[in-house]
């Protein structure tokens, strides 16, 4: 499916952000529906995604965001987005393992590990990222983006995020 804006036509993707719930997950769920795609907030908590869902919705002026658990959310979308917490991360990737299956996954994690959530604190093998890229073997092309955007500036309609966006990946 495509959208023309002002002569410019953009192609419209489903994008299933894991733990959308978040801050970071909703506001980068929030800036894609603002810009036209369907989004699918995985979660593991019903309640919370749909509350999440409604605000969210509310904001972006539009019913572009829906949820669902996490594996089902990942099944249905083209571009997979997984932004939960360091300790999260490799439970939640084996979980969906199967669905993202030829997929990309944007993987937004920052390797925080309490008490010391202040300072990045690098795995054994380097890079948070890369342990999931070993993880899930060559079926899926995995990057890592978007860990220097804030999550309150992504929420905030009104403020620009006017930066550059870090990605890398094998052959990015």
């Amino acid at each position: 499916m495509t959208k023309t804006w002002d002569n410019m036509t953009t192609q419209v993707h489903t994008i299933a952000v894991l733990g959308g719930t978040g801050a970071e997950g909703s506001g980068l769920a929030l800036r894609w529906a603002r810009a036209g795609h369907r989004v699918i907030l995985g979660s593991r908590n019903p309640e919370k995604a749909a509350k999440a869902c409604r605000e969210l919705n509310a904001v972006a002026g539009a019913d572009s965001i829906g949820f669902a658990d996490n594996r089902s959310a990942a099944a249905a979308a083209a571009i997979v987005v997984l932004t939960v917490p360091h300790e999260a991360q490799r439970a939640t990737v084996g979980e969906v393992r199967e669905a993202i299956a030829g997929k990309i996954l944007i993987d937004t994690t920052v390797p925080l590990v309490p008490p010391r959530v202040a300072r990045v604190q690098l795995p054994e093998g380097g890079s948070a990222v890369a342990e999931v890229q070993r993880m899930l073997g060559e079926t899926v092309r995995v990057v890592s983006a978007f860990q220097n955007v804030s999550a309150n500036h992504m929420r905030d309609r009104n403020h620009s995020v006017d930066c550059d966006v870090r990605v890398s990946g094998e052959g990015v």
